[in-house]
């Protein structure tokens, strides 16, 4: 298990152990500070009760505070407990930049495609924990975001939840898992074994990418078409050096050569509208574009992938505004298709 996996699974571990008598340390931090700047001089066995904590946890804080913080802590020793010496306006802890609060609305924006699930649930609560009192730093809520950014995505299933949430528990644990998968066209389901090893999200649609005992390479598997997933009591060693965003990043959209590591340089001239687009949108990492005339009406669109099935849809989805150079394959493809739709 790698050092992130590691953090995010302590992280759900600590949010679902925590109760309603404990406090995360920075949570804790946030409640002293109150307490003091309040004025009522409280002393460590006041907040000790107040937090539900020991006075020692206390103590440990209010030295944090005062010598890593530097905050002006002082204690009073004629009424027996803190106050600050001069006025504290910005609390350290708590300091933000509206950009830092965009970057959290997205963050909490992005978990509406996991929303139903039990690790959704999870991570709401510790995304709520990590902002709290942030809102105070800012001059406007959470309201005012949300009329401000939109994240339009295409809703998943809400037959897909529930299995999210196993696959999710199944990658992170790393358990071998079996499920049945029909392939998209054929009628029946077969049979899989797998190690889960990444779920990705394209084009709003959730997959998951997968080490298949059977045929001993990695496969990609859309969640809609899973079913009877069981996650098994059998553990993985996950393999070094894999990155599930960078397979991802092989393909032009989900598909991928599974263990082929064959390139085609796919070469195509957009124009007028569409070459406006491919100015401003980025559909391929290794995507390049070239002007092909000085009012950029029309361009050249190279890019290297594997499979050439996705890129036929998003060619044909600018009609006459696109012209395939290159691979001859696809070149093929296209004129192929175009004569079928005339059937």
């Amino acid at each position: 298990m790698n050092p992130s996996q590691r953090t995010l699974v302590k992280l759900i571990a600590d949010a679902k152990t925590q109760n309603a008598k404990t406090r995360r340390p920075i949570f804790r931090i946030y409640e002293i500070h109150a307490a003091i700047s309040s004025g009522t001089y409280p002393n460590c066995t006041q907040l000790a009760q107040q937090l539900s904590v020991q006075r020692k946890t206390v103590q440990r804080d209010i030295t944090f505070m005062r010598d890593e913080l530097k905050l002006p802590l002082v204690y009073d020793d004629s009424l027996h407990g803190y106050y600050y010496r001069k006025d504290v306006s910005h609390f350290p802890v708590f300091q933000t930049t509206v950009q830092d609060l965009a970057g959290l609305f997205l963050a909490r924006n992005a978990l509406e495609s996991i929303r139903g699930t039990a690790l959704a649930n999870v991570l709401n609560e510790v995304f709520q924990r990590i902002t709290h009192g942030i809102l105070g730093e800012v001059q406007f809520s959470w309201g005012d975001l949300d009329e401000a950014f939109t994240r339009k995505t295409t809703e998943a299933n809400p037959t897909n939840v529930e299995l999210f949430g196993k696959i999710a528990h199944s990658i992170l644990n790393q358990h071998v898992t079996t499920f049945f998968y029909r392939k998209l066209g054929a009628d029946q389901f077969e049979a899989r074994r797998v190690h889960p090893l990444h779920l990705g999200q394209v084009e709003g649609g959730w997959y998951l990418i997968a080490h298949d005992l059977e045929r001993d390479a990695l496969r990609t598997f859309a969640l809609p078409r899973i079913s009877r997933y069981k996650v098994g009591n059998t553990q993985f060693e996950r393999p070094d050096g894999f990155d599930g965003s960078v397979h991802l990043k092989r393909s032009f959209g989900i598909w991928n050569v599974d263990g082929d590591e064959t390139r085609q340089l796919v070469r195509v001239e957009l124009r007028d509208y569409a070459a406006r687009l491919a100015q401003e949108r980025r559909w391929h990492p290794t995507q390049e574009v070239e002007a092909l005339n000085a009012k950029g009406t029309r361009v050249e669109v190279r890019f290297e992938i594997g499979r050439l099935e996705e890129v036929l849809r998003w060619v044909l989805s600018f009609g006459r505004q696109a012209k395939v150079i290159g691979p001859p394959e696809l070149v093929s493809m296209v004129r192929s298709e175009v004569q079928a739709m005339q059937e």
